[in-house]
């Protein structure tokens, strides 16, 4: 049995004994179904009503069987499941306002105590299939099925044989599981996370060139504005001061970019050796200005000057491989 159309895909469902999916659609551009389904009595969401006492909101669920690869007879199962709201079809992102504010007069409207609750209450995750993930013998398996044309059968990532109404409801617990507490509070941390792996490295990019005579080399020029670039500590290099731009410390030349800095490194060094060491001893070494002293200056300098860029470039390289990770986090529940 081939499924290639809506209706096949419907019918190959059978939802009509599973009376939690309400009001099964066809899709318009796919060969699948979406569908309805209350959230959990205890969470805060089913509290949220229209005036007749309807479900103001709840879990939209669809359901795609994509086309075999290269004529085959297997194909991918593609899920989604999001939060819907009665009085605003599709899904509701940020830069169409307040999600929660419904037309002026209109019938599916929640009461005015529902929409308090919702505009309290925390809103699942919009998932999809690429999104989870889920435990399966003691490892890790993306939460993958699949419909084998020729056999007519569903199976899951190992091989199972499951129903629609069973993969409808493993991306149904998944979505509502982003609910709890523990999710949230592991999801929140490593969304901070992530937003401050994505700081840190323009963060330490602006500090490097703005402090240090460095730049990126010809050839990784175009790379400042990828996003995704992973960069390695080859890709920079100092850049050459013209004859008298260079700055002088005891004999050691240094770029004027970064010579004031590293003067405020030397200093605040000096000024917490003299705040937390010997006092009197290094008062003594300073009035007395040996050469060992003068030689301790230039070498705190020299570490200035070739410690602070090693740090930033061995930062921004390491950022770069991980601020990215975040984008592809998988939600497991």
């Amino acid at each position: 049995m081939r499924l290639a159309t809506p209706q096949e895909v419907i019918h190959r469902a059978n939802l009509s004994e599973h009376v939690e999916y309400e009001d099964v659609s066809p899709m318009t551009d796919s060969a699948g179904f979406y569908t309805y389904r209350r959230y959990p009595p205890a969470t805060d969401l089913a509290r949220v009503v229209t005036k007749d006492g309807r479900p103001a909101v709840r879990c939209y669920l669809a359901f795609i069987v994509l086309p075999p690869r290269d004529d085959g007879t297997v194909s991918r199962v593609l899920l989604k499941a999001w939060l819907a709201r009665r009085w605003r079809p599709g899904r509701v992102f940020a830069s169409h306002g307040d999600p929660y504010e419904p037309p002026p007069g209109h019938p599916d409207a929640p009461t005015a105590d529902s929409a308090v609750i919702l505009a309290r209450t925390q809103t699942p995750l919009d998932l999809s299939s690429k999104d989870v993930g889920s435990i399966l013998d003691g490892g890790r398996v993306e939460l993958d099925f699949i419909y084998d044309h020729g056999e007519d059968l569903f199976l899951d990532g190992a091989g199972n044989r499951v129903t629609p109404a069973q993969i409808l409801d493993s991306i149904y617990q998944m979505h509502c599981g982003t609910l709890r507490l523990g999710f949230r509070v592991r999801w929140t941390a490593g969304s901070v996370a992530h937003s401050m792996a994505w700081r840190g490295q323009d963060l330490a990019m602006w500090a490097l060139f703005k402090f240090y005579a460095l730049e990126l080399i010809e050839e990784k020029q175009e790379q400042l504005n990828n996003f995704f670039y992973k960069y390695t500590p080859s890709d920079f290099r100092r850049v050459a001061d013209a004859p008298g731009e260079r700055s002088h410390f005891f004999g050691f030349q240094s770029s004027q970019k970064s010579f004031l800095l590293n003067l405020a490194a030397v200093i605040g060094v000096c000024f917490l050796i003299y705040w937390k060491g010997p006092r009197d001893g290094f008062v003594r070494i300073v009035y007395n200005n040996t050469a060992l002293s003068t030689a301790a200056l230039v070498f705190a300098f020299l570490l200035a000057d070739t410690v602070g860029p090693w740090i930033l470039i061995r930062t921004i390289c390491t950022l770069s491989r991980t601020r990215n990770v975040g984008m592809s986090r998988k939600v497991r529940v």
